[in-house]
């Protein structure tokens, strides 16, 4: 196998996704920098390029949005890509963008998946991705600084979901295991009683590992991506459960 191949491990059966002509929108954020929202970004976004490419008529490319204002890692990894002749399965485009609610919203409209990395310190564009999305992805390394930001990053999404454009999004906190798994069990302990819109916080079952082949994967597409599609699973499994409860209680 090519050294840019992905894989993903087979399911049986695979879990609903969205798969209807509108694409669909991710949004990374945690109010810090340094908490794995480049990684995340990437990663559940090479995932969806696989998935999509097996699906007949599906062949728009994934889109993935660098709306870090500072960094811009993620187009920073897509143009080191480029620059090396490696077949990318991703579209990647960087800030400044005129609206990005608008510019989302059109890409949703054209059929496009889209995964946003919003940078950890601009709160204007962060409320702006939220409006448009499906679902916030809040990655978290297991420290006590970035545990420190879950609540106002959850408190800023929770002033915009009224204004949301479809009526809402899915809130996800992906936690990394950093050294020992002591230190996840602790964070989900101190995570355990912070809330939104009244719940509590949907940790993921699935956790990744912060392994440092990870940071060495800039510039290259990984060709393990085991604990990523795990993730993406589990919040579509969660999301298709969401679905049919509220089918069952229209009937």
């Amino acid at each position: 196998m090519a050294s840019d191949d992905v894989t993903v491990p087979r399911q049986q059966p695979p879990p609903p996704s969205p798969e209807g002509d509108e694409g669909d929108v991710t949004v990374m954020g945690c109010l810090k920098g340094g908490s794995t929202k480049t990684t995340t970004t990437n990663y559940l976004a090479f995932v969806r390029a696989v998935v999509r490419k097996r699906l007949k008529g599906r062949d728009l490319p994934v889109k993935v949005i660098d709306a870090d204002t500072v960094s811009q890692t993620t187009y920073s990894w897509f143009k080191k890509a480029k620059n090396a002749g490696v077949d990318y399965p991703l579209d990647v485009e960087r800030y400044p963008f005129e609206d990005l609610g608008e510019y989302l919203a059109e890409l949703r409209a054209e059929g496009y998946d889209v995964f946003v990395d919003v940078g950890g310190g601009n709160v204007a564009l962060f409320h702006k991705a939220l409006r448009q999305a499906d679902r916030l992805v809040v990655p978290l390394s297991p420290s006590g600084l970035d545990v420190n930001r879950v609540e106002p990053t959850f408190s800023e999404a929770a002033t915009v979901f009224d204004e949301h454009a479809r009526g809402g999004f899915e809130t996800y906190v992906l936690l990394s295991r950093k050294i020992s798994d002591k230190q996840a069990r602790e964070a989900r302990d101190e995570l355990a009683p912070l809330r939104f819109r009244g719940e509590p916080l949907p940790l993921l079952d699935t956790e990744v590992e912060q392994l440092i082949e990870y940071t060495r994967q800039l510039g290259k597409v990984p060709t393990n991506l085991d604990e990523y599609t795990k993730v993406w699973d589990e919040m579509m499994r969660a999301e298709a459960r969401k679905r049919m409860a509220a089918k069952a209680v229209t009937r």
